[in-house]
């Protein structure tokens, strides 16, 4: 028998025992474990099966009726329990209780199993991302220098040319930060009060080119750039000029959405200059929805 209840933080040997096995020990979840207990408006559930911890999850709302989905993990040796699925449908229900309209979630693409579950749940994927580094070893990270085009941009003007960018439209509208993706029009200004830095390069009053700099949303510094987009001149001078910023980093991320509609400028630079990919510049993370069916 399957038991739910939420995560107390002698729960956290367990947790990092579980997350130990999950990408060859190099799982986020131990990063942000305490992040997680102490955040009074996520919740973190964990399932028991015969008194042990088996699977755990976490939600949170990225925007108002938005709940988002992370960090779903299961010990490989209780992967068919349908802990996972209990789970879910426990979140499911209290987004809908709670009246949210949309659930989301992200996922790689060789978590088969967990894709498998994911739609047998009613989820639809909406967008498909490539994932791209350069670690601290990257010839490339060598060659980041300091650019006097570039500028702060405000607010008005950044959510005005991210509108407008293939950017977003090869996202189907989503922002991402991290592994987090931000359904970028229920609150543009909410979305860009959480980047580091809006940075831009204008020719003639007029923007050409557009990055913005999430920071590290790990304790290992990883630097992550959320969105970048415009002429190609643009593109690599912003990109150079983050890698300068980022120069203590140990490794820097992006993701570029790609899809039928559009490719960003972006994506053949970061590949021309030395970002490397895990799946061949193929789309490798996925977005997925469900629409909340309110209750009669």
């Amino acid at each position: 028998m399957i038991t739910l209840r939420e995560v107390t933080a002698a729960d956290k040997p367990r947790i990092t025992e579980i997350s130990s096995q999950i990408w060859d020990g190099e799982d986020y979840v131990p990063d942000v474990l305490d992040d997680w207990l102490a955040d009074p408006s996520g919740e973190v559930i964990v399932a028991i099966v015969d008194g042990k911890l088996i699977s755990f999850a976490r939600r949170s709302y990225l925007l108002p009726g938005y709940v988002w989905l992370e960090g779903a993990r299961t010990d490989p040796a209780y992967r068919n329990s349908g802990a996972a699925q209990e789970i879910s449908r426990y979140f499911l229900e209290s987004a809908r209780s709670e009246g949210a309209d949309t659930i989301g979630l992200s996922t790689y693409i060789d978590n088969e199993a967990s894709i498998h579950i994911i739609e047998k749940n009613g989820f639809h994927k909406v967008a498909s991302y490539v994932y791209l580094e350069a670690g601290r070893d990257a010839p490339i990270r060598r060659e980041g220098q300091s650019s006097s085009r570039v500028c702060e941009v405000t607010p008005e003007d950044a959510i005005s040319f991210i509108r407008n960018s293939k950017f977003l439209r090869a996202a189907h509208g989503h922002f991402p930060n991290g592994w987090k993706f931000y359904p970028f029009e229920r609150d543009p200004e909410l979305v860009l009060s959480k980047m580091e830095h809006v940075l831009g390069i204008k020719e003639e009053g007029k923007l050409t080119g557009l990055l913005c700099l999430a920071g590290s949303l790990r304790r290992d510094g990883e630097c992550t750039i959320a969105f970048i987009d415009g002429q190609s001149d643009a593109v690599e001078d912003l990109l150079r000029h983050t890698l300068h910023l980022a120069s203590a980093a140990h490794h820097v991320a992006i993701m570029v959405p790609r899809s039928n509609e559009a490719t960003p400028e972006a994506l053949p630079i970061l590949q021309q200059i030395g970002f490397t990919a895990w799946n061949e510049f193929d789309p490798d993370v996925f977005v997925y929805e469900r629409e909340i069916c309110k209750s009669s």
